[in-house]
């Protein structure tokens, strides 16, 4: 009876491993097709049957784009990250301060503040575009990066997670290090802080990927060539009079190699938050 058991428990692991793997080769195969494209002229890529190992690949489609005389992909890495960078900055020193506040702060109208806030969720992000865009006109930052980041600090989503994170650590922890004579700043840097590495990791990547991927905001904000993004730069081979299909996967292939970077760096970070969340303590 044992041994059938066991038979049985093998044979299904059989069946769920090769289930799974067939739906990772589907969600592989684009990836696969862009890169294979990318090495590819134009006239190649669609034909049939398609491909899939190009017979004298076309390094030289990375090299046009990265030497690019009206947009370097160099250029646009720069700007794209610039832009990360200052905007996790900026999202996480808030997000922190803003999620400690909720979780242990007592105020008046504390829960008025933070139905607000959870409200503002609901809005669009679109029905602000000319408001932003009148402001940034007055101010004179509109055309320049900062017209994207600045927005970018405020993020509801993140100081709504990391206020849940904070409602999981005990009280007690900061009671304590209140008697101890810490003040909120001190017991969030060094009480906090080094807790929360996991969460701070998964807003790391998520706000990263968000930022990275932002099409819309560099589209309206930002239409000088010089500050183009790395997803506006796959919008300009694309809307060319003659699309250029080949330097679009280039640039699509190049457009994720940082993410994949920062996500298996991170990655243990990230799978450890989503495992600690679901643990109630």
């Amino acid at each position: 009876m044992v041994s059938k058991v066991r038979k049985y428990d093998r044979s299904s692991r059989l069946v769920s491993t090769a289930i799974v793997t067939l739906i990772g080769l589907v969600f592989v195969l684009p990836l696969i097709w862009m890169l294979s494209a990318s090495l590819q002229i134009n006239g190649d890529i669609f034909k049939y049957p398609f491909t899939w190992l190009p017979h004298a690949p076309r390094w030289v489609n990375y090299a046009d784009i990265w030497n690019s005389g009206e947009v370097p992909l160099l250029q646009m890495y720069r700007n794209s990250l610039f832009i990360v960078i200052f905007t996790n900055i900026g999202v996480l020193f808030v997000s922190l301060l803003a999620a400690y506040a909720f979780a242990r702060i007592e105020f008046k109208g504390k829960g008025i503040v933070f139905g607000l806030f959870i409200g503002v969720m609901m809005i669009p992000s679109q029905v602000t575009v000319v408001p932003r865009f009148l402001l940034f006109k007055e101010l004179n930052i509109y055309n320049t990066l900062w017209a994207v980041i600045l927005p970018g600090l405020f993020s509801v989503t993140s100081i709504f997670l990391m206020r849940q994170f904070f409602m999981t650590i005990p009280a007690s922890l900061s009671e304590s290090a209140f008697l101890d004579g810490a003040g909120h700043f001190r017991i969030l840097m060094q009480i906090m802080l080094p807790l929360l590495k996991p969460t701070v990791a998964s807003l790391v990547i998520m706000n990263f990927v968000s930022c990275w991927n932002d099409y819309f905001n560099p589209l309206v904000f930002l239409p000088s060539k010089k500050w183009y993004t790395v997803s506006l730069g796959i919008q300009y081979y694309y809307t060319q009079e003659v699309p250029s299909t080949n330097l679009t996967m280039a640039m699509s292939v190049c457009a994720i190699l940082p993410v994949l970077i920062l996500f298996f760096s991170c990655q243990r970070f990230f799978i450890e938050s989503i495992t600690s969340s679901g643990v109630k303590g």
